[in-house]
């Protein structure tokens, strides 16, 4: 009886720590590059109006999370996007999910290159060392690479320890500017400002390149899979939606995501930077994983050479663009998170309705709306960046 009893609360125990290790994923990857394009963007569509217009994004987000679980968990192989839309869909969708897959991959990754290096500058300028800005992303780049090099469970274990950190100055930052707060503002509406926020708002909600390394991390039990991506979607949520407000609140004038230093007294001139790397580095590492393994499992190529293009590519994206911090997550978020949520939706239509499949109602038709939702916020992202219009 007291072995039995022994036994349930350690597998209690273990439970509950595999739900942990998913939501901490979720957490350091939605709580990277994008958590700080969002107060320029509050301050377009003022307070109110972006509390709004987040929440909604986030419940799409939510939804898209979850339903690519369904889909994982309903293939025992390993496999990545392009893998699950060979499976579900056909070849032609495979490769088209690779190609849109690797270049959301890089564009991510080199939005974090570019920031990352600038938080480094900031904090080595505050202690006297002046060195020029493409050497500490370099710097940036060469630390996450190496990281990645050795596989998930590092990935897993540094993300760990860099997100509880992560966490407490996200507070500790906001408590700093509740007494600068503006209250004036915090009911103001500007619809205008939503057409420029929507596809920097869905790169700051999303993981969708995660969710199969989370599935794997919850052993693949869906109880445990959906309980972690419920929770670490919806805490990274609203601990991004509280940091972008506060700025919001407290320095109504930003613009850029350069200016938020400045909602701070002087005294915290660290304080930014130092959230800003924990920030963007637990993202770089599980995004970088993710594009290694889409090469790796279905790509076919050996783990090294895996390794080398997730690493590489970016760098190249980063010497020969106009390193804008906005313009690149904005089209990241809108185009291509929204192109790889509807193959997303594709593969769940799929796997939903495939032999023996005991699958909720809400899952089987869910993919039908959030794949014309979808549809229409790629055409939005491309008029308002690619000016196809």
């Amino acid at each position: 009886m007291w072995i039995s009893f022994s036994c349930d609360i350690m597998w209690q125990m273990k439970r509950h720590s595999k739900v942990s290790d998913v939501t901490l994923n979720l957490i350091g990857t939605v709580i990277g590059a994008g958590v700080f394009g969002l107060p320029p963007v509050m301050a377009k569509t003022g307070v109110l109006g972006g509390t709004l217009l987040f929440f909604g994004i986030l419940l799409v987000g939510l939804l898209l999370h979850l339903l690519y679980a369904q889909v994982v968990l309903a293939d025992r192989a390993k496999r990545r996007l392009a893998g699950y839309a060979d499976r579900w869909v056909g070849t032609w969708a495979k490769w088209f999910a690779f190609v849109v897959f690797f270049f959301k991959c890089a564009g991510a990754i080199l939005a974090y290159i570019i920031l990352g290096g600038e938080f480094l500058s900031i904090i080595a300028r505050g202690f006297g060392v002046n060195v020029q800005l493409w050497i500490w992303q370099i710097v940036f780049w060469v630390v996450g690479s190496f990281i990645v090099f050795f596989g998930l469970k590092v990935v897993t274990l540094v993300e760990d320890k860099l997100t509880w950190f992560l966490i407490a100055a996200m507070v500790f930052s906001m408590v700093v500017l509740v007494p600068f707060f503006d209250w004036r503002d915090l009911m103001i509406w500007q619809p205008l400002g939503f057409w420029q926020g929507i596809g920097v708002m869905f790169f700051a909600v999303m993981a969708m390149t995660v969710i199969p390394e989370s599935v794997e991390i919850a052993g693949r039990k869906p109880e445990i899979a959906n309980r972690g991506i419920f929770w670490g979607t919806i805490v990274a949520g609203v601990m991004s939606w509280a940091f972008g407000m506060s700025i919001a609140l407290a320095y109504p004038q930003i613009s850029s995501s350069k200016d938020i230093g400045l909602a701070f007294p002087p005294i915290f001139w660290w304080l930014i930077p130092a959230i800003g790397l924990l920030a963007v580095i637990t993202s770089y590492l599980t995004v970088t994983q993710a594009l290694k393994n889409l090469w790796h499992w279905d790509g076919k190529v050996n783990p090294i050479a895996a390794w080398i293009i997730a690493v590489v590519f970016p760098l190249v994206l980063f010497f020969i663009t106009s390193r804008n911090f906005l313009d690149t997550i904005g089209f990241v978020g809108g185009v291509l998170t929204g192109l790889s949520g509807l193959i997303v939706c594709l593969c769940a239509w799929a796997a939903t309705r495939r032999k023996g499949a005991k699958v909720h109602w809400f899952w089987k038709w869910l993919p039908l709306p959030l794949g014309l939702l979808l549809i229409f916020v790629v055409l939005q992202e491309l008029v308002t960046y690619v000016k196809i219009l």
